[in-house]
């Protein structure tokens, strides 16, 4: 099953589930899971808009024709300087990270959308009115981006970092001679711009933390801040991996990261949440002692610490 179908299909279940479960959103409190009144609701447009660009994203793969030549080869600015720094130098080590890379793309875009959409906001807090809004705005966000990476991919034409250690069988080798992962002459050669792995574990980091922002799925406070920095991580890693892999370039991978952060985190917030007006990411209040995780500088160096009023 393709990248895009797998999204469509697991996007038709959690509608489904929201759906038909019942549940009442409650009064409007900062302490609890509810859509607050200042946000404004998934509009007709939004929920046609998700389901359009869910089936676009799983139809461009198998019937858009992927480019059969180089339009762009090489890197630019630093990406060579990257590629040579991070580039694996054997087969196991590119492969592994093919592996892993792959894992974190699926866990990293299905397990939010599982754990925080049903168990956590639909079964835990039983509240059908809050899942469903967020399972419009993640589809959306997520179409979004898989909508931009796919015409990138499938449009700009950039070569692979690999396509230029090719030998005339299209073979690719390490410094000892063994034969590399990668092999050329296929249309996987020219899709490099941009990373569609990075976009989309990158739109699950921005959509979990604007969640999570605002909403207390797992109560607030660190509990809510650390789904945000694990999704952080899991985005990060799938971007070096993809370069350690050769398959993208560095201005790949960052480019991919910019469009999901900003189909995940902006996209959100300017349709719905609103910037500055949610919890701070960690927030901690109890009484009237109020907490919030900050970065702190001081000779030498800087570290994380907290600020906040007692």
């Amino acid at each position: 099953m393709s990248r895009p179908m797998v999204r469509s299909f697991l996007a038709s279940g959690l509608v489904a589930s929201t759906l038909l479960a019942a549940g009442e959103a409650r009064a409007t409190d900062p302490d609890h899971v509810e859509w607050s009144k200042d946000w404004p609701r998934a509009r007709l447009w939004e929920g046609i808009s998700a389901v359009v660009l869910t089936v676009a994203d799983a139809e461009i793969e198998p019937n858009v024709p992927i480019q059969h030549e180089a339009h762009w080869r090489g890197g630019i600015l630093f990406d060579d300087a990257v590629r040579s720094a991070l580039r694996g130098k054997t087969a196991s080590l590119q492969s592994t990270a093919s592996s892993v890379s792959d894992a974190l793309y699926y866990g990293g875009t299905i397990g939010p959308l599982v754990i925080d959409n049903y168990f956590v906001t639909l079964s835990l807090h039983q509240n059908a009115d809050v899942a469903f809004q967020m399972l419009v705005i993640n589809m959306q966000s997520l179409g979004v981006s898989g909508l931009i990476s796919l015409v990138a991919e499938h449009g700009a034409g950039r070569a692979r970092p690999y396509t230029d250690k090719c030998d005339a069988q299209g073979h690719i080798y390490d410094s000892s001679g063994a034969l590399m992962t990668n092999h050329c002459g296929t249309s996987n050669d020219f899709r490099s711009f941009f990373s569609g792995h990075t976009a989309a574990v990158s739109t699950m980091a921005g959509l979990t933390c604007a969640h999570h922002q605002h909403l207390p799925l797992y109560g607030g406070g660190f509990a809510d801040l650390a789904p945000c920095l694990v999704m952080i991580g899991a985005a990060t890693a799938t971007g070096i991996l993809r370069i350690v892999y050769d398959e993208h370039w560095s201005t790949d991978v960052l480019t991919g990261a910019i469009i999901g952060t900003a189909s995940g985190y902006v996209l959100p917030s300017l349709l719905h949440y609103g910037f500055g007006n949610g919890h701070g990411i960690g927030e901690i209040r109890s009484g009237s002692l109020w907490m919030i995780p900050s970065v702190m500088g001081y000779p030498g160096g800087a570290g994380l610490g907290a600020v906040g009023l007692f």
